[in-house]
């Protein structure tokens, strides 16, 4: 089994923090290889078809069609001859960062339930493709090309062009999306997988300070791996490491404050194991070594700060 490329947004946005563009041909392929990406992805056939594999199904895509690729899905795109597709690649958390306003809330929520369509529906009857109406097709073809001129050329202010053309593709997605039949099923199909991460992030929140890992908790969820990191990080804004890790420095914190255990004892209590990681992990968490914020908190304590 071929194990995946991972493509992070550090090493690949480096014309533009927020985006990246280019035309794929079969002579210039891009995203041929198994690989999965830390930020999400449309592709827009505009010539001929390619073969689309995502999570070891293979869909044809055609002329027209486009498909949304949610970060961390593993995935790869083969083109015929003579066929070619504009790929866009951008980071949702920059275009629509959170906290926001009402407004931006709603538009994460109709993308983050969009992003999902196709990619969690049971295997036999799911096409991870978006199909636009005939009407709205025009507009989507003139989009796409547009944010690749603006990106090829770098004309003045091209960056906040990009932003605003990238913005309004989205917007476009939502519309097409809010009229589309699946749209109901889809939305259910969130909610029942939203209930299972509950579930799973439930059973972090009350095991952080035992051995936990990754396949105990994609069990729980019933989810394969792929699936599970990302709608974990989809509702939580955090990885499952980062968020186990922040579990268990706020138990640690609740001991510090609260007890004269010795920083070896809060480690073991917490799920460390071992008292120099655990010092580690809480000083670039907190700012200050377990030790200096028992004293500077609670300096009554002092006395079970014993390391």
């Amino acid at each position: 089994m071929k194990s995946p490329v991972f493509m992070t947004q550090e090493l690949f946005f480096v014309k533009c923090s927020f985006c990246n563009v280019f035309e794929v041909t079969d002579e210039k392929p891009s995203g041929d290889i198994l690989h999965a990406h830390d930020y999400a992805q449309i592709w827009y056939v505009t010539r001929g078809q390619c073969d689309h594999y995502v999570e070891n199904q293979l869909y044809l895509m055609t002329a027209g069609d486009t498909f949304l690729i949610p970060p961390m899905v593993e995935h790869e795109t083969v083109l015929a001859p003579g066929s070619a597709a504009i790929s866009v690649e951008f980071s949702l958390e920059d275009l629509f960062p959170t906290p926001c306003g009402a407004a931006q809330t709603e538009i994460r929520s109709y993308l983050d339930r969009m992003s999902v369509m196709g990619f969690l529906q049971d295997s036999k009857t799911r096409q991870p493709r978006f199909r636009f109406r005939p009407e709205a097709m025009p507009k989507l073809d003139r989009l796409m090309r547009e944010i690749l001129e603006e990106f090829r050329e770098e004309k003045h202010c091209y960056q906040d062009m990009l932003r605003v053309k990238l913005q309004e593709l989205l917007l476009l997605y939502i519309r097409e999306y809010l009229t589309s039949p699946e749209s109901r099923s889809t939305d259910l199909t969130y909610e029942r997988y939203q209930a299972l991460m509950n579930k799973a992030i439930a059973h972090i929140d009350e095991h952080y300070n035992e051995s936990i890992s990754l396949e105990d908790v994609c069990r729980i969820s019933t989810l394969s791996k792929t699936y599970f990191c990302y709608l974990f990080k989809l509702m939580t804004q955090k990885t499952f490491v980062e968020y186990i890790t922040e579990r268990r420095v706020q138990g640690a914190m609740r001991l510090l404050q609260n007890t004269t255990m010795s920083i070896q004892a809060v480690s073991e209590q917490t799920g460390f194991h071992d008292a120099a990681n655990f010092s580690r992990t809480f000083r670039k968490a907190v700012g200050i070594s377990p030790r200096d914020y028992r004293k500077m908190r609670f300096p009554a304590r002092e006395g079970g700060n014993n390391e």
